[in-house]
């Protein structure tokens, strides 16, 4: 039997959210019929013992606190004896842009989700949105700004989408830094506050629509889930909504009017592939009247027992232990291509070696 490496955890605001994904998946592995070996990494990065981590998916502790190890013996002693593939469940930073992937690829192990390049523009609204509109894929209209320039100056320059906007950290996620600006007057602020996350803030226009997912699935060809709906608890999907409140309320599948699920099915494979991506992604759009515009793409959603990914698949005929097997199979299939990619390129330099 093929033996998966969990890791959860990481460093992340969404650390709690990691863990509660993990027991999902580790549920759905093992009735699939594979082995799985729990790797933790506690709040401050180490890589916790194989004890910890048994626990924390057993439902003893909902966090892995900190240990105070070094982060590098902590891992090597994990990867001693390196699993036959990893299946991160890392949410944001260190785990879902692409620092986890290219840990993945530097130890030469197969790993479920979208690899280096596409996690990291995918986390990265901004390099995202240029990618996705060159592609031809609606992005909703925005500014943007680095650390540094005049938060007045750039207010100013956002006046023009209208009230009201949306101010955001490029790199981020769970809507942590994320503020709601209804008077221009309060834009400036909004803007100081999002650098206090990341080095660049993007501005965007408010869009008054319906809050659509849909979800991803393949390699090398993609498939589209039907579509669901995100009714947000509050005036958007905040922090707040998404963990601590439990108010928003999830509709799948989505009523929606005849030709739009299928067109905005299409348009998240094309945004999807865009970015290079593969494996698996949650893919977030507005309708705002007949128009979808995509707000952003998710490469490692959540999987917890209501989380909208497993439960968009399972409403389209992939049940959970389906999909998991799907998603580690995948995972070898890529691989091995890159691995005979890699033996060709080595090949090709050693016949021009011997010529």
């Amino acid at each position: 039997m093929t033996e998966v490496g969990l890791v959860f955890g990481g460093r992340s605001v969404e650390h709690r959210v990691s863990v509660r994904s993990a027991r999902t998946v580790a549920q759905a592995l093992e009735a699939a019929g594979y082995v799985v070996r729990p790797l933790a990494i506690a709040e401050d990065g180490s890589w916790a013992s194989p004890q910890v981590a048994a626990a924390a998916l057993a439902g003893e502790i909902e966090a892995i606190a900190p240990s105070g190890e070094a982060i590098a013996p902590s891992l090597a002693a994990r990867f001693a004896s390196p699993p036959e593939v990893i299946f991160p469940i890392v949410h944001g930073t260190w785990g879902e842009d692409g620092t986890l992937q290219g840990l993945c690829e530097m130890l030469d192990l197969p790993y479920v989700g979208a690899g280096v390049a596409a996690s990291a523009v995918a986390m990265d609204k901004l390099a995202a949105k240029r990618i996705l509109a060159a592609a031809g894929v609606p992005v909703v209209d925005y500014e943007s700004a680095r650390r540094g320039e005049s938060a007045t100056a750039v207010a100013e320059r956002s006046r023009r989408l209208g009230s009201p906007w949306f101010v955001k950290p490029a790199v981020g996620g769970s809507s942590v830094g994320i503020r709601k600006v209804v008077e221009a007057a309060d834009l400036a602020v909004a803007v100081e506050f999002a650098w206090r996350f990341d080095e660049a803030v993007v501005i965007e226009r408010g869009v008054a629509g319906r809050e659509l997912e849909c979800a991803v699935l393949g390699y090398p060809e993609l498939e589209a889930s039907v579509v669901g709906e995100i009714v947000p608890g509050g005036d958007f999907y905040d922090y707040e909504d998404k963990y601590l409140t439990d108010a928003a309320e999830l509709i799948a599948p989505a009523p929606l009017p005849d030709g739009v699920a299928e067109r905005l099915r299409a348009c998240a494979v094309k945004a999807f592939a865009a970015l290079g991506g593969h494996g698996m992604a949650r893919v977030d759009f507005f309708l705002e009247g007949e128009e979808l515009w995509l707000n952003e793409i998710n490469t490692l959603p959540g999987f917890t027992s209501i989380s909208m990914y497993p439960r968009l698949w399972g409403l389209s005929g992939v049940p959970l232990g389906a999909l998991v097997g799907r998603l580690v199979e995948a995972a070898l299939a890529r691989h091995r291509d890159r691995s005979r990619l890699d033996r060709g390129i080595k090949e090709w330099l050693a016949a021009l070696d011997g010529s």
